[in-house]
């Protein structure tokens, strides 16, 4: 069989199930090299991981796969896993930066939304007022931060990146306030970074009064990705039109990368591809493809499903997942240098992605 069969080939319950079970045991392995330091990242070949005490941006993903572990298996012993991460994370609070929402959605926010469980429900409040806290209603969203990469002029940018977190966690107890402040961060968002044709910028800065696009809109997958997550979750918040805004982002992911792993940026072919941005775009595309059954019929949801699921056949049957270990973040491990590494952002969204397949979790709700 040729490697293009391989990939045209439909995904399979057990392959599926195979890769879910082989990122939970990776799971443990990560756990025992890194012991109470958050993961960052591991380069392929790399023996160790780059390890952080506070977690930085990535820590919340690091807890989230515990989550999600603990949310199908059941288990009290992921469960206070899960816990013991989460609380490690509390020190980043009062971080000067908009990437609080990644930490705290997916680092408490799901402990609250899959399990109910108090203390990610606690820790989850506190994080939403530091965020309400943080919005600036002259700029109409929350901005970067000078914390995490964010910089001098963090103040005046936004990032793309947080937005569907922030929407969720603002959504999580469907407060009206929080609600309206979410959906002044979409617009806002959609004033700085939509392009033409469904293509968007990863971020935008404002001067002058205006909102301008910080790079050329669609040319990062990554940022391409997170903005279809949120207008993912926008248009089941909001409606209209939003979920046209969603519609048109995700054929232009069809249609300017196809259904394969996608080059990390479109305009350096040569350059490394970015894995986890498919695992991103297929999670984005199951929440449409439900959202789509009320709203365009079950032939167009089942059209949708089945190219999430070409992105992630792409994906578990290539060279980048083995076992467990998902080497497929395109990631800057230096100022200059842009690899794939392994990090608990790529491997939460490829398992976020997968559980969504089987049916465990709801896409919208990730």
């Amino acid at each position: 069989m040729s490697m293009f069969e391989v990939l045209e080939r439909p995904l399979e319950t057990a392959e599926v199930r195979h890769a879910i079970n082989a990122i939970f045991a990776r799971l443990e392995q990560i756990d025992a090299e890194c012991g109470l330091g958050f993961p960052l990242y591991r380069t392929e070949g790399g023996e160790a991981w780059k390890v952080s005490v506070s977690g930085s941006w990535l820590g919340g993903f690091w807890a989230g796969l515990w989550w999600l572990r603990a949310h199908c298996t059941g288990h009290r012993d992921d469960l206070q896993k899960a816990r013991r991460i989460a609380e490690r994370l509390r020190g980043q609070l009062d971080s000067e930066t908009h990437h609080r929402s990644l930490i705290f959605w997916y680092g408490a926010g799901l402990g609250a939304r899959l399990l109910a469980d108090p203390q990610a429900e606690e820790l989850t409040e506190q994080a939403v007022q530091r965020l309400a806290w943080a919005f600036d209603p002259v700029l109409g969203c929350i901005p970067l931060g000078r914390e995490m990469g964010g910089g001098e002029h963090g103040d005046s940018r936004l990032s793309i990146d947080p937005l569907a977190a922030t929407l969720q966690l603002f959504a999580l107890h469907a407060e009206p306030r929080l609600l309206g402040l979410g959906r002044q961060q979409l617009q806002t968002s959609f004033r700085a970074c939509a392009g033409t044709g469904g293509a968007w910028s990863s971020h935008g800065h404002f001067d002058q009064g205006q909102w301008q696009a910080g790079d050329v809109p669609g040319n990062w997958s990554r940022g391409q990705a997170w903005a279809m997550l949120g207008l993912e979750t926008g248009a089941r918040l909001y409606g209209e039109p939003f979920r046209s805004d969603g519609n048109q982002a995700g054929r232009y992911w069809r249609d300017s990368r196809g259904l394969s792993i996608p080059a990390n940026r479109l305009d350096q072919p040569q350059g490394p591809s970015d894995p986890c941005a498919a695992a991103m775009a297929a999670l984005a595309l199951q929440g449409r493809a439900i959202d789509a059954i009320e709203a365009e019929g079950v032939v167009e949801s089942e059209v949708l499903r089945q190219q999430a699921g070409q992105l992630l056949a792409a994906i578990v049957r290539g060279a980048d997942f083995e076992e467990g270990r998902f080497i497929g973040h395109c990631y800057r491990t230096t100022a200059t240098v842009e690899q794939k590494v392994e990090s608990a952002c790529g491997s939460f969204f490829l398992l976020a992605a997968l559980l969504a397949w089987t049916g465990e979790i709801d896409p919208r709700r990730i």
